[in-house]
């Protein structure tokens, strides 16, 4: 494996998310969060430093589509089918289960886990498009 490539395709990936999740909170979410906030469903203020955690952790996550893509590659091949492939899969198992688990119980309905799960699964798929894109196997070197 090429763990400098795999470390750069996730920065790239980690970016991208991080971008992508900027405009969906800008575009589709912030009016509905402060909404909640009004209405005493949602703290004003985050408990932790949540932007700097968040945008670390998209950033591993980032890595993580990349590191997958790599381990999968040599048995579904190289190339775009296996990178969106492994990002949806990736995709699915991260965004589905929570935001099911929130549409169920959290007291801001429906709307959010389904924006938040479209959105990811979107983000992720795309993300891990660009860090497959960039990761490259180190050439073999002659005996």
């Amino acid at each position: 494996m090429n763990w400098k490539k795999i470390f750069l395709g996730g920065i790239v990936a980690g970016l991208i998310i991080n971008v992508l999740d900027f405009i969906v909170a800008f575009l589709l979410t912030n009016k509905i969060y402060k909404n909640f906030e009004t209405k005493g469903l949602l703290a004003s203020e985050p408990r932790l430093p949540f932007i700097p955690l968040w945008i670390l952790g998209m950033f591993v996550m980032g890595c993580l589509l990349a590191w997958f893509y790599a381990v999968a590659r040599p048995r579904l091949g190289a190339g775009p089918r296996t990178a969106l492939l492994v990002s949806f899969i990736l995709a699915l198992m991260v965004h589905c289960p929570y935001n099911f688990a929130e549409a169920c119980w959290a007291p801001t309905g429906r709307l959010l886990p389904l924006i938040h799960m479209v959105a990811g699964i979107i983000e992720y798929v795309i993300a891990g498009f660009f860090a497959a894109w960039i990761y490259q196997e180190k050439e073999e070197k002659a005996n």
